[in-house]
């Protein structure tokens, strides 16, 4: 299979360890063992331990499609805590949204947002955006135009866009993204939001909810590490349930009830006890390297422990 090629989708259901090793390995063209995926279900009940939550039967379905910022969610196994809604996951380094991409560090080029949402058919009805951080700012306007126009004619009635950390110090190749053309970016975001021009458009303010969480992230300011990407998924998972109208898919910390309906996570913020839920507090050993580690983990023993 091509690299460029339609990325597998990830439900919450068992699949055999050499099935899902040989989807994503096609998909992102990288080495390293698989392991199965378990489906645990919960309700909106108080729990003493955090159990995954699937999606409800016949739910919409989700694409998210990210740059490097989010490929941690594949690199540190956390994307069992992307929970609650029927989802696909599309993270490549180095993706931007419609220009060229940009070449990563083992020389591949994804293709783009723009691209990727084409790859797939329409079965979807919420795209998650939540790439830009190796774009210039100069055609972002024109750019949402394009990608809401195509998400359009694709079917998708809904399309969450995350906002992007602009306080840190990441420079992308070439120059194009940087702190100041992300505050530009998310000033011409909301913009375009409070005019009302695409009734679809849904902001996820990552931006403001992260801002102050300096150690779920690598020195540049946006690149995840373990305990930010369950902070991301913990973060995407609840923004969804608050769209869908559903519970969330845990407590805000183990042992408390589960709102429900979900609240939205903007208003609330970072109140979320990471570490009683996932093992968010655990070192990664590994170095940052484009290697997937088979670690389809939480709630289950994490690769390291393996």
């Amino acid at each position: 299979m091509s690299r460029t090629a339609a990325r597998p989708r990830l439900r919450w259901r068992r699949v055999g360890a050499a099935v899902a090793g040989a989807a994503l390995f096609a998909s992102f063209g990288v080495l390293g063992p698989a392991a199965a995926v378990d489906d645990v279900d919960g309700g909106a009940e108080v729990t003493d331990s955090a159990q995954r939550r699937g999606p409800a039967p016949d739910q919409e379905r989700a694409l998210l499609i990210s740059d490097s910022a989010w490929l941690s969610i594949y690199l540190y196994g956390t994307f069992d805590a992307v929970q609650g809604f029927d989802h696909s996951l599309a993270l490549a380094s180095c993706r931007r949204r419609v220009a060229t991409s940009c070449t990563n560090f083992d020389g591949f080029v994804p293709i783009t947002l723009l691209e990727e949402l084409r790859a797939h058919d329409a079965s979807y009805t919420t795209l998650i955006v939540a790439t830009g951080y190796n774009d210039s700012d100069g055609r972002f306007a024109n750019e949402v135009a394009q990608i809401i126009t195509t998400a359009r004619s694709q079917g998708i009635q809904r399309v969450v866009w995350v906002t992007l950390r602009d306080n840190g110090t990441y420079v992308s190749p070439g120059n194009r993204g940087f702190a100041e053309s992300f505050q530009r970016a998310n000033a011409t975001l909301r913009a375009i939001d409070a005019a009302g021009t695409y009734p679809e458009l849904v902001l996820a303010d990552w931006g403001q909810y992260s801002e102050a969480q300096t150690q779920w992230f690598s020195a540049d300011g946006i690149h995840l590490r373990t305990r930010g990407s369950y902070a991301a998924s913990d973060y995407v998972s609840r923004k969804m349930a608050f769209l869908l109208g559903e519970p969330c898919p845990q407590p805000i910390a183990a042992g408390q009830p589960v709102a429900d309906p979900c609240v939205d996570p903007d208003v609330h913020g970072p109140i979320v006890d990471l570490d009683s839920l996932y093992p968010a507090n655990t070192t990664n050993r590994q170095p940052f390297l484009l290697a997937w580690e088979g670690s389809s983990s939480w709630p289950n023993a994490p690769w390291w422990e393996r």
